[in-house]
């Protein structure tokens, strides 16, 4: 029902954002990997990245891996990592219990369940992606025993370029701008992965960028996905938009890369290159029309609470997460990664 992703690699999150806990169990992991709950709590530590337009619920994310485990090796067996949600506070939503948000998933949340939980959103809230960031963890050691490296960053902060350190400094006061006025905002990540082998992924309805598609668009917030040229292609000639083809240290490769990595579905053995679109944080102290459901009354709603300015830091944080699981599937799909062990050799690179 949603909750599970992942062919070989499976994973499947629990937890709402202000139950106990949160957590996730990651199936199809090979034995031997290096893994100590330390690695997952550097990559959870990354949850909030920009302090100071991000959510002031500041959660200490300890991560108690339960299973899958044995003196600091896994075992070939279901990993279970549970993290508990320390700093919550359900009190302001009381108010706006009966009131869905507009631009959250509460009103589509009822229409397919009859419930919801509104403490924050529950399943819908951004906290569960806590969970797939210590998956991510996983994933991206798996993918460090074959030196593939996959790293995103924001390039767009409030419609302002933030490749340079000026130009982020510029951004985040722009965002502080717009949240003094009761407004929030969106931006743009580039994600690339480095040193992926040719021919990963599959025909047809397997296609990398169709695996990639189903992992990133399922984190909230985004909107949108470019992989190489991607819409821009649509205004280009096919002999600009294509990628020659040429011989180089002795292979037959792509001269160049506006195909973002991916052609006809598989990798080309270049950098895996996409951009996602995120659009901004829907909770919003400003007015905006609701409806109270138990009255049937139209309503005026302010959102007050802990929620992100821009949401687009943290975004990129969990699309790096996704993209490795998506990678390490792959890698065990195509036989770069056994399905059951891993060499003794694996650990040649610490990806922690």
């Amino acid at each position: 029902m949603g909750n599970t992703f992942g062919e070989r690699l499976r994973i499947t999150t629990f937890g709402e954002s202000h139950g106990p806990a949160v957590g996730c169990v990651v199936d199809g992991c090979p034995a031997g990997l290096l893994l100590r709950a330390r690695h997952i709590a550097t990559a959870l530590a990354r949850d909030v990245p920009i302090p100071a337009i991000g959510t002031t619920r500041r959660e200490p994310n300890r991560p108690r891996i339960l299973s899958g485990v044995f003196r600091g090796r896994t075992l070939g067996t279901p990993i279970a990592i549970v993290i508990a949600n320390e700093d919550v506070e359900s009190q302001p939503y009381e108010g706006r219990r009966d009131t869905p948000r507009p631009g959250h998933a509460e009103l589509t949340y009822l229409a397919r369940y009859g419930e919801i939980d509104w403490r924050g959103g529950g399943r819908a809230s951004g906290r569960e992606c806590v969970a797939r960031v210590a998956a991510g963890a996983i994933a991206r050691r798996l993918l460090a025993t074959k030196r593939v490296h996959v790293r995103a960053r924001v390039e767009t902060l409030a419609g302002i370029d933030t490749r340079s350190a000026d130009g982020m400094s510029r951004a985040v006061e722009r965002v502080l701008e717009l949240a003094a006025t009761g407004e929030t905002t969106g931006g743009m990540v580039r994600l690339a992965a480095q040193r992926l082998p040719a021919g990963l992924g599959g025909p047809v309805f397997d296609k990398l960028t169709a695996r990639l598609g189903h992992a990133l668009l399922g984190i909230g917030g985004v909107k949108a996905i470019d992989i190489g040229n991607g819409r821009a292609a649509a205004t280009m000639t096919g002999s600009i938009n294509n990628d020659a083809i040429e011989i180089r240290n002795g292979e037959v490769v792509p001269a160049s890369n506006r195909s973002g990595g991916v052609q006809g579905g598989l990798t080309t053995g270049l950098p895996l290159d996409l951009s996602l679109w995120v659009k901004p944080t829907p909770s919003v102290p400003r007015e905006q029309k609701s409806v109270n459901l138990a009255t049937g009354e139209p309503v005026e709603l302010s959102v007050q609470g802990r929620f992100d300015l821009n949401i687009t830091p943290r975004v990129a944080v969990v699309a790096e997460a996704m993209a490795c699981l998506v990678l390490a599937d792959a890698l065990l799909e195509a036989g770069h990664l056994h399905p059951t062990r891993l060499p003794e050799t694996a650990d040649a690179v610490d990806a922690s």
